[in-house]
């Protein structure tokens, strides 16, 4: 391994050690609390050095929400079928995701502050999450699918791409926050979390399927 290969994978340890670092920090004390001061002190490394990898915390925040969104598109991969139709593939990824989010919920709350955050206020490199949220993201994925629906015919054509999966994505978000947060008052009623999620899948699939 020459120089500059090793020098390379150092650096990505030590990044990857401030991630690590940043988790358990941001997991405990919550985003909003958690402190630079304190990521450097659980990496051991001087505030000066975090700079040096990071430039502020919303951008580790989106590291590591990047890391909780690379594992749930991994989950999509490995439960996605190229024998069924887009729109099945759809279904399923619904599930998978919804899976997620209540086994790793902190990064799920992650995604809604980036999901619900103004983008200018941030300090991070927007050109670089623009690029991993059209070629790597989840969402990026779910585009995947609704490409696949409407070559198969399985999902209509007759919406872009892009705001399809939009929409699904933003309305698969809502209906989780809300039962998260509701789920005591549903209960009330008689309500049941999975009842809710099927029929919310039922209604947005026959509003995606192609028309006859």
């Amino acid at each position: 391994m020459g120089i500059t290969e090793r020098k390379e994978r150092e650096k990505e340890q030590r990044r990857n050690d401030i991630i690590d670092a940043a988790e358990r920090i941001f997991f405990k004390k919550g985003f909003e609390n958690a402190t630079m001061d304190e990521v450097a002190e659980e990496a051991e490394l001087s505030k000066g050095t975090l700079y040096l990898y990071f430039k502020s915390k919303e951008d580790i925040q989106f590291a590591l929400s990047r890391r909780g969104a690379d594992m749930l598109a991994e989950m999509i991969r490995k439960n996605l079928s190229p024998d069924k139709s887009g729109y099945k593939n759809l279904l399923e990824m619904a599930e998978v995701f919804t899976g997620f989010s209540k086994k790793y919920s902190n990064y799920f709350k992650l995604f809604l502050y980036f999901q619900t955050s103004n983008m200018d206020d941030l300090k991070i490199d927007k050109a670089a999450v623009e690029k991993y949220l059209t070629e790597q993201s989840p969402l990026a994925r779910v585009n995947e699918c609704i490409r696949k629906g409407i070559k198969d015919g399985s999902l209509r054509d007759d919406i872009s791409v892009e705001v399809f999966g939009a929409t699904l994505w933003s309305q698969m978000m809502g209906v989780l926050v809300v039962i998260e947060n509701k789920r005591d008052l549903y209960g009330m009623f008689g309500v049941k979390e999975e009842e809710i999620l099927k029929t919310h899948l039922e209604l947005v699939s026959h509003g995606g399927l192609k028309r006859r």
